[in-house]
């Protein structure tokens, strides 16, 4: 108790702000329970009919940017809050007044050392939009590029990290004085946002994850990726090219321009599953207000302050978590959310059995198209969270991804259907999967790591004979025929490295038969058949060897 005097004298005024405002909306029992409120005095709380969930969203919001980031994020987290509190929370605004033009030029002026006129030939003084961490003014370069310039608000870094310094405090004591709170890990979720709220500081992040999207939708006609001008671009300030279009959420405008909404809809999410599913790089919040309809029919995204990044195990455990609840294979559902979750504490395993069961049971026998991800994926979320399985949060912000998207297909097209439109980008993975190369690569990394423990030995072996004559403990250890050993053992990798091989190409050919991949002979893929003799011959080269080795 003694530090947290101490850290309130620290941070007195803006923690007094705090405590007051969340004894205002009536949470001042959690003070109560972390021991802070005998050192604050206590003020008339709002009236008590409005509902709990609307309470926290208002108080969010009059505590300031911080407070409706972190508001904004949780929002994002089926796991942790039920749906009554996810829909609130999604409302809050992260629109403020603008602050003055004098701060916006005196700041792009300090920052790239030179007067604001130099640089451009017409800056609008009058925000075009404003938020909590910075604001957005249109502007047009001495070169005549139309551009937007975004630029950090005062004091905004020194704010943040003064809540986030509090944040982390409350959620010790949280943790300390509140057992059933431990459940929901409160230091984690600080510590994950955090790191979120200070890469959205850093503009030159945000900068190179625009030239990273960028690169990765080179060629595609169907996506425009605005131009970052990084001569103009610090930490605190970014220039990006102007793109002008309708949002994508202003479907009248769409309407009244002609624009197809289902081939928006299809267009849209099949730039999404891209990023997913072949960039491992995605926008982690596709929402109306983000996605702009270029008057050519293109598809652009802005705002890349909070990407997200998927590598392969990710991508194929999420695949097999999807097929395995269509299919009802419980123990694959639940196999997986082992495997890509952190395990903390025991987990009973026969319990985590019948929930998987039971959500699977509200899927089972419906058609793809009656499927609805932004229903099964939070599900499988607090189910995760129920067994204390933590997810991790790029896997988060993928579901969270996946279902604005679906959300936002759904809204220009009602019958619109993400699984159909994901199957090319699902069926492209799994081909991948069993792909020979990739069993190949899959198979090599097994080998150099079988390799390194056997390297690894020798060191062990030296370990243990310290600790024993530590111990004043003698051994004697002989052995012999070591080199057989190791010949007949490179004879075995090498026939299940072939016999992987073979698999792959059997499972290859198959696919490529049923895509009916040409050219085709007598009705069927010649490269498919090909893909078959291969298998069969080097399948008899392995039997023969076998046979003939006994």
């Amino acid at each position: 108790m003694e530090k947290a005097l101490s850290f309130s004298f620290q941070n007195a005024k803006r923690l007094q702000q705090i405590v007051n405002t969340v004894f205002k909306y009536g949470f001042g029992y959690i003070l109560t329970r972390i021991g802070v409120v005998k050192f604050i005095p206590r003020i008339k709380t709002v009236d008590e009919k409005i509902s709990t969930p609307v309470r926290v969203r208002l108080m969010l919001e009059e505590l300031g940017p911080t407070f409706v980031k972190l508001g904004q994020i949780l929002s994002m987290r089926p796991d942790l809050l039920p749906e009554e509190y996810i829909m609130e929370l999604k409302k809050l605004q992260d629109e403020v007044p603008g602050v003055a033009f004098s701060y916006i030029k005196s700041l792009i002026e300090s920052e790239l050392g030179k007067k604001l006129e130099d640089v451009f030939d017409y800056f609008e003084e009058q925000p075009k939009a404003a938020a909590s961490i910075a604001q957005v003014h249109r502007a047009r370069l001495k070169s005549k590029e139309e551009v937007v310039v975004k630029v950090q608000r005062p004091d905004i870094e020194k704010i943040i990290n003064s809540d986030l310094e509090i944040m982390f405090h409350a959620a010790r004591l949280l943790e300390r004085y509140v057992p059933e709170s431990r459940l929901y890990d409160p230091v984690g979720i600080v510590e994950e946002f955090s790191e979120e709220i200070k890469n959205e500081l850093d503009f030159l992040r945000e900068g190179w994850n625009v030239e990273r999207f960028r690169k990765n939708f080179k060629g595609d006609d169907s996506v425009y990726v605005p131009k970052v001008y990084w001569e103009y671009t610090t930490r605190k300030i970014l220039v990006m090219e102007y793109i002008d279009g309708i949002k994508i959420k202003d479907i009248k405008s769409i309407e009244e321009h002609g624009f197809s909404k289902k081939e928006l809809a299809e267009k849209g999410i099949r730039a999404v599953l891209k990023q997913v599913f072949k960039h491992g790089f995605f926008h982690a919040d596709p929402h109306g207000g983000n996605i702009i309809l270029t008057k050519d029919g293109r598809i652009a995204f802005i705002d890349f302050g909070i990407m997200g990044r998927l590598d392969n195990f990710y991508k194929y455990k999420l695949l097999e978590l999807i097929q395995g609840a269509i299919s009802k294979n419980i123990d694959r559902v639940c196999d997986v959310l082992l495997e890509i979750g952190f395990i903390e504490g025991k987990i009973d395993y026969s319990r985590l059995r019948w929930d998987v069961e039971d959500v699977i049971e509200r899927f089972y026998g419906k058609t793809l198209k009656e499927i609805n991800m932004s229903e099964m994926l939070p599900q499988m979320l607090r189910l995760s969270q129920k067994h204390r399985v933590k997810v991790p949060s790029n896997l988060i912000l993928l579901i969270k991804a996946v279902i604005t998207a679906e959300g936002l297909g759904k809204e220009l097209y009602p019958d619109f259907d993400i699984v159909s439109t994901a199957k090319p980008y699902v069926y492209e993975l799994i081909i991948s999967n069993y792909s020979p190369e990739r069993i190949i690569k899959n198979a090599g990394e097994e080998l150099r790591k079988f390799q390194k423990a056997i390297k690894g030995i020798p060191e062990i072996i030296n370990k243990l004979n310290d600790k024993l004559a530590e111990d004043n403990i003698k051994i004697d250890f002989e052995y012999r025929g070591l080199e057989k050993f190791a010949f007949e053992l490179s004879k075995m990798v090498n026939r299940l490295v072939i016999g992987i091989i073979v698999s792959a190409i059997i499972v290859a050919s198959s696919l490529i038969i049923r895509a009916n991949v040409g050219p085709m002979i007598f009705g069927i893929s010649a490269i498919g058949m090909l893909g078959y003799v291969l298998a069969a011959f080097f399948g008899f080269m392995i039997l023969i060897s076998i046979l003939r080795t006994g």
